[in-house]
């Protein structure tokens, strides 16, 4: 049919028609309109519907009819198909559409085997028209092979059967199997013939295949499954070794992080476990870098991205992925930024100045075109760094490396020096660099400076002292150069650590801060190295002397662990048990004050709430009171004073105690005599009563539980006695006794 737009009559003409009843004009305008450009069908559609609602269905199937047959020729059978599944929803039942339904349905699924049986089934003669088609849809999309959802099951399911004649489906489930007809069917949904998770479980030498071919797309496939559009990298890691198993996920995963980290339509998180998602729309790589770049918040944050392209680009390179990875545009900018970032910190922050030239001259030896990087600058920016060792705070490891390197470079005569004031402030990873950096360059004498500085104030650098104490009982390149240093002696290095020890004990015993802690512990485990070998041998090689010495280190140590202590004394006692027999008489130390260790913590916090509590608050009084005028006759002024002088005082006193505190040692609680710490069974010579007396710190006394100060009177008449000694104490008339039957440890 000649189309005319000029002479195609409009919709509202068609739609009074079809409410006037005007029928026969209306088929007679009915091919114009289907026909013409300016109307689609999802607006004819309507029209024709109305004509049904209006009580004449046949004409409005004439009308449907010839809508669909005009789609049909002009586009295709499929577009007919919608066209006739939308007419369902306006011409609720009919024989006549019903049957082109059947015809449509066959002719876009010719590769359906009994499609024309299932039909018949699903699309009854009579049945409306709108619910049937839902259901010949649904059974198109499940048939062998398809995936589909049961939420009564965890994992996505397979279609391994349908009966076209009943519309019977059976499903697997994994390990499991279930069957449907048409009137259970509807609690199933259809999935995609590519959703990720069914083909990993029914088709996983697909994804293998894939996987192998083309990482980008398997990670994609794996994404669009996914609701969010965003993938874990343990999902992806699980999936690959699912396929390939542990040693092909980390051939796979080396080679298709950087085809990931390049796609343009890949988001990726930095990090070793990055998280995926899919960018709506293309961001190259290179692209990305530059905007993070330009867009960094700090100047360091500027470098540290500067750093990171250079890694990323250098392990690739290293990988044998590319000759040359590296984006060139991309370089010279990142690497005039580095030279221009510099000079801007350059008064501020000299260090981070540094930085910046050691990755503009990072750049520039790629051969790029960026501004040549000045040989002197390195020692002028240099001078202005009035304490190098800083250098360690100021900068991330990574970045540091970068600095020394280029020193090293760039300052032949004096990039020992500054190697070794970088050392004594480093942390453990820094330490093995630095020091085998130092061995190789033949800086050996600055490296045995920095080392005896270490020795000589342990605690200015207690990971250096730690990799030390190591490193001294390896047979490396770094053990070996110690073995030959005269001054370094193990011995030496020993005290320095029991030095540390000490000192950190005691600091996190007063404050209880996590710094202090963290050193302790930290320290504690460099000097168990080798599950104590190194320390024990120490002691087994001590003779009489040295064991006296190292005997008394070890007990009045505060930073060994309970279990450490009793073990490097044990060993002691074990070869020398004379120097362990002197009776120790602590209980008459007068400028000790002995307590448990959670003695000593209640009294610090007490101390605590007086100093942060308390005196804030009656400060906060006197003032208040001060505010009521004539303080002559202001009683709650003057209260509140004597209650500040109590309180200073009370403060003062404990303070006092505090300086003066030591924890009980396992080793006095050990004694076969009655000693601090230990636990004693009495007989009563007046009652015969068997009683137990414990002895502790002053910080510690419960009375009613017999726990008493071992500086009480009744508590120094006991001390000393052993087993089957009769204590008295008392005058006289008053006098009582007991004979000890038992003593143990109480600690």
């Amino acid at each position: 049919m000649q189309e005319n737009t000029n002479e195609s009559p409009s919709l509202i003409k068609l739609g009074k028609l079809a409410n006037n009843k005007d029928f026969g004009k209306l088929e007679d305008l009915w091919p114009q309109a289907v026909d013409s450009t300016l109307y689609s069908w999802r607006e004819l559609l309507p029209i024709a519907g109305q004509v049904g609602r209006q009580g004449s269905t046949e004409k409005a199937l004439t009308l449907i009819e010839m809508l669909i047959s005009v789609v049909e020729e002009k586009q295709d059978s499929a577009a007919a198909l919608e066209v006739a599944r939308a007419a369902t929803g306006q011409l609720k039942k009919g024989e006549g559409l019903r049957n082109v339904l059947l015809r449509l349905y066959q002719t876009c699924h010719p590769e359906f085997s009994g499609l024309s049986e299932l039909l018949d089934r699903l699309i009854p003669r009579g049945a409306a028209l709108i619910e049937a088609t839902r259901m010949a849809d649904l059974y198109l999309q499940l048939q062998p092979g398809c995936y589909a959802l049961d939420r009564g099951f965890l994992v996505p399911g397979v279609v391994e059967e349908l009966t076209p004649g009943t519309g019977w489906l059976s499903l697997r489930f994994d390990d499991r199997h279930s069957e449907y007809d048409p009137s259970t069917a509807t609690k199933l949904t259809p999935l995609p013939r590519d959703h990720f998770p069914a083909q990993l479980l029914y088709n996983p030498e697909a994804l293998k295949d894939l996987a192998l071919d083309d990482a980008v797309a398997y990670v994609k496939l794996a994404m669009k499954s996914n609701r969010e559009g965003r993938l874990q990298y343990r999902y992806v890691k699980s999936s690959i070794i699912d396929l390939l198993g542990e040693k092909g996920w980390k051939e796979w995963w080396q080679d298709a992080k950087r085809s990931l980290k390049r796609d343009p339509l890949i988001g990726m998180t930095p990090g070793s476990q990055p998280t995926f998602r899919i960018l709506r729309q293309a961001d190259r790589f290179e692209d990305r870098v530059l905007r993070k770049f330009d867009h960094a918040k700090s100047n360091q944050e500027k470098l540290l991205e500067v750093m990171a392209y250079l890694d990323e680009i250098s392990r690739e390179e290293k990988q044998g992925g590319c000759e040359n990875c590296a984006d060139d545009v991309l370089l010279v900018h990142l690497g005039n930024g580095a030279a221009k970032t510099a000079v801007a910190v350059l008064k501020d922050n000299p260090t981070l100045a540094l930085a910046g030239l050691a990755l503009h001259a990072e750049v520039a030896a790629r051969g790029v075109d960026v501004a040549r990087p000045n040989p002197r600058a390195a020692a002028q920016v240099l001078a202005r760094v009035t304490d190098q060792g800083e250098m360690v705070a100021i900068l991330p490891e990574a970045l540091l490396q970068r600095v020394l390197i280029y020193l090293r470079g760039t300052l032949p005569d004096g990039w020992g020096k500054v190697w070794s004031a970088v050392l004594v402030r480093s942390g453990k990873r820094m330490c093995d660099v630095i020091t085998r950096g130092l061995i190789e360059g033949g800086q050996a004498d600055a490296l045995e400076k920095a080392l005896l500085l270490a020795i000589a104030k342990p605690s200015a650098s207690p990971d250096l002292l730690g990799w030390l104490w190591r490193t001294s009982h390896t047979a490396s390149t770094a053990g070996k150069f110690l073995a030959g240093l005269e001054n370094l002696t193990v011995r030496r290095i020993a005290d320095a650590m029991f030095s540390l020890l000490h000192s950190t004990g005691t600091l996190y015993g007063l404050s209880m801060e996590e710094k202090h802690l963290k050193v302790l512990e930290s320290s504690r485990a460099a000097f168990a190295t080798q599950n104590n070998q190194p320390l024990l041998t120490l002691l087994e090689e001590a003779d009489r002397t040295e064991a006296k010495r190292l005997k008394i280190i070890i007990e009045k140590n505060a930073g060994l662990s309970a279990s450490h202590r009793t073990q490097l004394l044990g060993l002691l006692r074990a070869k020398y048990a004379d120097i362990f027999l002197d009776l120790t008489r602590e209980w008459e130390d007068g400028t000790t004050v002995y307590t448990t260790e959670q003695g000593l913590r209640i009294t610090q916090d007490a101390l605590n709430t007086i100093i942060k509590d308390e005196l804030p608050e009656v400060a906060k009084q006197i003032g208040e009171a001060a505010s009521f005028g004539d303080l002559s006759e202001n009683a709650e002024f003057t209260a509140a004073l004597e209650k500040r002088d109590q309180l200073a005082s009370r403060a003062t006193g404990l303070e006092s105690e505090l300086s003066l505190a030591s924890v009980i040692t396992p080793e006095m609680a050990n004694s076969d005599f009655v000693n601090i710490g230990t636990r004693v069974r009495a007989l009563a010579a007046d009652s015969g009563e068997e009683v137990v007396f414990t002895f502790l710190g002053p910080w510690d006394t419960d009375t009613d539980q017999l726990i008493l100060n071992y500086q009480a009177p009744l508590s120094l008449a006991f001390m000393g006695s052993k087993v089957g000694d009769r204590v008295v104490f008392g005058e006289e008339s008053e006098s009582r006794s007991w004979e000890i039957l038992g003593i143990e440890p109480a600690v």
